[in-house]
């Protein structure tokens, strides 16, 4: 097991930026949005429960200031199989978003 790393440059509309597979989880250890924008932008990111249906926010319409950035997730928060987490902003390419996690096999854990 190894911490990975992945990005995303997001926009108005709601992106999935990670989602576990049917034989992974995925221990997040950090979210951070970094506003790219030459203004402040709004900045919201939820966590989709597949076993549950639902969806709950993690961060919702946090305003970042321009040059600014936003811890959104600093604490290992797990997704289970089939989770996924979703992002979007309040200006088109305003958000960088960097997520750092762990993939685990259904057989590891």
């Amino acid at each position: 097991m190894e911490y990975l790393n992945t990005g995303s440059h997001l926009g108005t509309g709601s992106t999935t930026v990670l989602s576990a597979s049917t034989t992974t989880k995925y221990l997040v250890k950090s979210v951070h949005a970094t506003n790219v924008f030459s203004g402040d932008t709004s900045f919201a990111l939820s966590w989709v429960d597949n076993s549950e249906s639902q969806t709950y926010k993690l961060a919702f319409n946090v305003r970042i200031p321009e040059g600014s950035s936003f811890q959104a997730l600093d604490n290992t928060f797990t997704l289970e199989n089939l989770d996924s987490l979703q992002a979007n902003c309040g200006s088109d390419n305003a958000i960088d978003l960097s997520i750092s996690y762990m993939e685990i096999n259904n057989s590891e854990g």
